[in-house]
């Protein structure tokens, strides 16, 4: 562990870090926003189901499939450009649609454009986003983990506020006008990241073989490896566990939508709760310890689940295994950003992101088929179990050396 004692104020008290955090609560409380606001707009136009999940497939696939192209990108221009371009291009898209609309010009095709441009944008702008951190708070491991820790707390946070806001807006204004909303919080983000410091540009040019260098560090070194693994695979399982609360709901709990509001809530409010701990702690403890303890936690809790109990126990069990989950996701990404030479990390960090990034729309798709076939009981099961495999390496590395 790098921890060693500070002096002066903590970074995460600096205002350029309040406003990388700004940033993101602001920018993702209008994508919660348009989550909702997005597919009902297609759903209501169109009439489809069918068209409303192409849209979020055609937003989704040029995350992972441009991710290594995207660290070049964050490599030669620097995290804060990107983000800052970022921002305005997604505000210009965003605001696209209403605008074609109003216009009557927004077929099907320009509407798939579109958001293909948006999950473009996307590829660069998320590992440009952790990228900033480090920028604004240094390479300090406990200050980074604490830093990524309350980013993801900004984050959860939206997710809470921004679908509840939407669905006020929409039933009062209509959906075309929280679309606008959204383009207008990436336009506040972006003025909130102009005004931080310039950062030096990189001692080395990025070249095009960084990019497959970097997911060869990623394979071939033990610990990223390992981190890397893990949390691919929470990020496989918990959206099954996601798609089986309004499920439980149903088969267990007579079909009242209140029940599947509560276990929904309950998971994100264990997730916001999981994020402050997180910061408090990551200056304490080492991020492989943390990343252990969060894995071992989760999956213990994840064993509960499959038992028929009361709701009340069940959205603490929700809420609890949500609780340990970012324990494990901020060490990693904090891994992801340090551990690599400094040329490499704009490349590591985007590859890592990205494969993690495909798992949860495939792992929504195979859980719909599961739950169409099996007892939701059964699948938990196999959560269960999928989860503790995962615990073992994380087990393994924190009770390693860390400097290993």
């Amino acid at each position: 562990m790098t921890t060693t004692a500070r002096q002066g104020p903590s970074p995460l008290r600096s205002l350029p870090f309040h406003r990388v955090l700004g940033a993101e609560f602001i920018s993702s409380i209008g994508s919660q926003m348009t989550t909702l606001a997005l597919p009902w707009f297609v759903l209501m136009t169109s009439g489809s189901p069918a068209r409303m999940g192409l849209v979020f497939l055609v937003q989704i696939l040029p995350v992972p499939l441009l991710s290594m192209p995207a660290g070049l990108v964050v490599a030669r221009f620097g995290a804060r450009r990107v983000t800052i371009v970022g921002d305005l291009c997604s505000a210009a898209l965003i605001a696209t649609v209403p605008a074609l609309y109003s216009m009557h010009m927004l077929p099907l095709w320009a509407m798939l454009i579109i958001v293909a441009l948006l999950g473009c944008v996307a590829s660069s702008y998320l590992p440009a986003q952790r990228m900033l951190l480090t920028d604004t708070i240094g390479s300090d491991e406990g200050l980074v983990t604490a830093g990524n820790a309350l980013f993801e707390t900004a984050t959860s946070t939206a997710r809470l506020i921004g679908p509840a806001v939407a669905g006020l807006l929409i039933a009062r204004f209509g959906a075309l006008n929280v679309l606008w909303a959204d383009a207008v919080s990436f336009v506040v983000s972006a003025a909130l990241l102009t005004g931080l410091p310039r950062t030096a540009p990189a001692p080395h040019p990025p070249a095009a073989h960084h990019m497959a260098e970097g997911a060869r560090y990623l394979v071939r070194d033990p610990v990223l490896r390992v981190m890397a693994l893990a949390t691919l695979g929470y990020g496989a399982l918990m959206p099954v566990v996601m798609l089986a609360l309004p499920v439980l709901a149903k088969n267990r709990y007579d079909s009242d939508p209140h029940v599947a509001g509560w276990l929904l809530a309950a998971w994100g409010g264990g997730t916001a709760l999981g994020t402050i701990l997180v910061a408090w702690l990551a200056r304490r403890i080492s991020p492989r310890r943390l990343a252990a303890a969060g894995g071992a936690g989760a999956a213990v809790v994840l064993w509960l689940l499959p038992w028929d109990q009361p709701v009340t126990t069940l959205a603490l069990t929700v809420a609890t295994s949500c609780m340990f989950l970012p324990a494990v996701t901020a060490p990693a990404v904090t891994m992801m950003m340090l551990r690599p030479p400094e040329h490499l990390r704009p490349h590591v960090v985007p590859v890592f992101g990205g494969v993690v990034f495909l798992a949860s729309p495939l792992a929504y798709g195979t859980a719909g088929l599961l739950f169409e076939h099996l007892a939701v009981g059964t699948v938990l099961t196999a959560v269960a179990v999928g989860a503790s495999l995962c615990a073992l390496p994380l087990l393994k590395l924190g009770l390693s050396p860390d400097r290993s």
